[in-house]
């Protein structure tokens, strides 16, 4: 293209308002682009700018290759309102193509081409750049009588770094912005043995560093969401990206209208004994990205507590928990109490190798006191995650702030010593939706006089006061909730009993 360019320079007539004649003999009609004013400021700030080569400076003129010419068309360019139009060509009536559409500004200088000052130009089909506009060159466009022949071409902001991304020929002109977001995030991996067959083993270093939990770059996969469909899929996935680096996302912007983009953020995880990209983040905005990010304009981000709490990422996700589905819960043995310590034993089957809870007996308690449940009795159940409480059910959902506060009870009982092993439950009951009013109930003893705190009060006040937006840390306690398989997400109660156990996350 920069040949193309320097032979222009060497072929077209230098004064700026020229246009080429047709015959007279032939039928003719006028034809007129519309261009749409470029973006004003911008410009290429740094590798991690939002919006990337454009300019703040006005159209003066377009430069224009049609049919089999040689040399370009010059159009100056004229402004109604804040709209810039060329003026009119005569062509022939029938069928022309445009090989290409290039945008100036004059630099202040009308009469010397030399210093003129590419603004906006058309991608080329199978450029780099082509997936961004929804017509691109050598673009065919017929002529008639009788008719106002106005041609629309997408145009793209210009930086000469991005020169050959472009393919090259630039036309139309509604304009189109490529802006462009960065995304970096670390991986807290519990145990980097069962990462040893992933991508991350493919990361520099990675040998080197023993765990058992490691701080590592997170491969990543983030879907473009235009007007609701998918546009584009960028990942770090790849050798080219050394398995985690950095991630640029591009994305197209139409000037003239007002653009819906969701983002999807995915991350390479276990689950199972498969590495799949799991979905952590979805975020919405018009136009220009309103994503949260640093002075560095990345969006960085932490999936687990591998960082500095003085200093933290711009997002923080929990501990990412290996869970099936769904299992078998059946408890055993009787209830209230049950050997482990919790309010019954509950023996868990139909879990494939490879997850974070196993076939095995763990302590388990109620979420709920006035929903049944059975001893004895085998049931299918629904496995979730209390670190990620939106994807709850909604009737798990009530108050879905208790589910921190409960983790952090778990993981500070020492401060109670001689812990009995009905308070934990408690204290969970009393986060219940409808509340429990303290009366002795399935085995639990009954709360003492509430004018007189109980030590289960105490707990749930202690809870209350450090336990918001709490997250367990590797070697803690995690909170996993059990709902029969198939309720659905918006029934107001559960057919049985909401249970619980806990896990090292």
């Amino acid at each position: 293209m920069l040949a193309i360019i320097l032979v222009a320079f060497a072929t077209t007539n230098c004064k700026k308002d020229t246009q080429q004649q047709q015959s007279p003999s032939v039928a003719t009609a006028d034809v007129s682009f519309n261009i749409t004013n470029p973006l004003q400021g911008g410009g290429l700030k740094s590798e991690v700018s939002d919006t990337i080569f454009c300019s703040n400076l006005l159209a003066t003129y377009v430069k224009i290759m049609i049919d089999n010419e040689t040399q370009y068309r010059i159009l100056p360019v004229f402004y109604i309102g804040n709209i810039p139009w060329t003026t009119s060509i005569k062509l022939p009536l029938g069928t022309h193509v445009i090989h290409e559409f290039l945008v100036y500004n004059d630099n202040n200088t009308p009469n010397n081409l030399a210093d003129d000052i590419l603004l906006e130009a058309a991608p080329h089909a199978n450029s780099l750049f082509a997936q961004y506009v929804s017509s691109t060159l050598d673009r065919e466009f017929i002529v008639v009588l009788d008719k106002k022949n106005e041609i629309k071409i997408d145009v793209l902001c210009f930086q000469p770094s991005y020169f050959l991304k472009f393919g090259f020929v630039y036309f139309y002109l509604n304009e189109v912005i490529i802006r462009q977001q960065w995304f970096f995030g670390d991986f807290c991996i519990k145990h980097k043995a069962a990462y040893d067959s992933s991508d991350y083993a493919l990361q520099t270093g990675w040998g080197a560093n023993p765990g058992p939990y490691i701080d590592v770059p997170a491969i990543i996969k983030v879907e473009v969401y235009h007007n609701g469909s998918l546009v584009g899929t960028f990942t770090n996935d790849d050798a080219a990206h050394h398995y985690g680096d950095k991630l640029s996302v591009l994305y197209a912007d139409y000037k003239q209208q007002v653009d819906h983009f969701m983002f999807k953020l995915y991350i390479l995880v276990k689950q199972g004994n498969a590495f799949v990209f799991v979905l952590f983040k979805t975020w919405n905005f018009d136009d220009i990205s309103n994503i949260v990010h640093g002075e560095d304009g990345v969006v960085d981000f932490v999936l687990g507590t591998c960082y500095d709490p003085q200093h933290p990422p711009d997002y923080v996700f929990p501990p990412w928990l290996n869970l099936p589905a769904s299992c078998n819960y059946t408890i055993v043995g009787g209830y209230a109490p049950g050997s482990l310590g919790g309010y019954v034993d509950a023996q868990l089957a139909l879990i494939p190798w490879g997850y974070d809870i196993q076939n095995i007996l763990y302590a388990s308690w109620c979420a709920d006191h006035e929903t049944t449940i059975n001893v004895g009795q085998t049931y299918f159940m629904d496995v979730y995650s209390s670190l990620y409480p939106d994807l709850l059910p909604a009737f798990v959902q009530l108050d879905a702030g208790k589910w921190s506060k409960i983790n952090w009870l778990f993981n500070h009982l020492s401060w109670w010593p001689n812990v009995l092993w009905y308070e934990p439950q408690q204290v969970i009951w009393m986060y219940d939706n409808p509340d429990w009013d303290g009366s002795a109930d399935g085995g639990v003893p009954a709360l003492l006089d509430p004018a007189y705190p109980t030590r289960a009060g105490l707990m749930k006040a202690a809870a209350e006061a450090y336990g918001n937006n709490y997250v367990p840390l590797p070697g803690g306690w995690a909170t996993i909730i059990f709902v029969p398989h198939g309720t659905p997400s918006n029934a107001p109660a559960p057919a049985v009993q909401t249970m619980i156990i806990k896990i090292d996350p």
